[in-house]
């Protein structure tokens, strides 16, 4: 997990590299019969997915049992992932595909994770408040914002893996939520070839914030 431990500026437990494995192999043995990722990007799965998902984790703020919403989890990407990393935090995973939330009961399950509940139904059923509500190629951020603005607490933050047209998206949103906006360069490749930005917002006024470091 080389690709894992460079994100995350530290090697990893071997218990969470056993973890991290274990799910891997699930993923490879379940996707030919439901599609959880693209077939392409199997062969550069730790890159791809496990590395692009284990980044988000060091943006996380530093308090303890923070509680965690990951929407359109589908494989558990980056849900499923961060709850490996962050055992002291609880990981709500939010899947309606009913063959998907089978995949992530069936891996929660076989990789004895306590801290994660999947909710296998449209997150606009939820009615708890989130610390972090976290996304992966799910929807655009006026999509993301509109469906998950009532789920997020008072001071909790959107923690979100975006494309090239993160600017797009942002200004598409500035009409209709304040927000405080800081955006970072990925540490993984983007699968469309273009730059990947991991981005934090906050809800107050609009304010982009570029980095050029990729530090948080």
């Amino acid at each position: 997990m080389e690709r894992v431990n460079h994100v995350l500026g530290a090697p990893l437990p071997a218990a969470q590299t056993e973890q991290l494995q274990a799910y891997a192999a699930l993923l490879r043995q379940w996707n030919p019969k439901i599609n959880l990722v693209a077939p392409s990007t199997l062969a550069t799965l730790e890159e791809r997915h496990l590395a692009d998902s284990a980044q988000l984790v060091p943006y996380l703020p530093s308090q303890q049992g923070l509680n965690i919403l990951d929407v359109g989890s589908g494989a558990g990407l980056p849900g499923l992932v961060m709850a490996i990393l962050c055992p002291q935090h609880r990981f709500t995973l939010a899947e309606r595909d009913q063959r998907k939330a089978a995949f992530l009961h069936t891996a929660t399950y076989s990789l004895g994770l306590t801290n994660v509940k999947v909710h296998a139904a449209d997150v606009m059923r939820l009615d708890n408040q989130y610390d972090i509500i976290t996304a992966r190629a799910w929807a655009d951020l006026q999509g993301i914002l509109t469906l998950t603005s009532p789920l997020l607490a008072e001071q909790g933050a959107w923690l979100l893996l975006k494309g090239k047209a993160v600017d797009t998206e942002l200004r598409a949103c500035e009409t209709m939520f304040h927000l405080t906006a800081e955006k970072y360069p990925s540490k993984v490749s983007s699968i469309d070839g273009g730059q990947g930005w991991v981005v934090h917002l906050q809800r107050g006024q609009v304010e982009l914030k570029p980095s050029s470091t990729g530090n948080p």
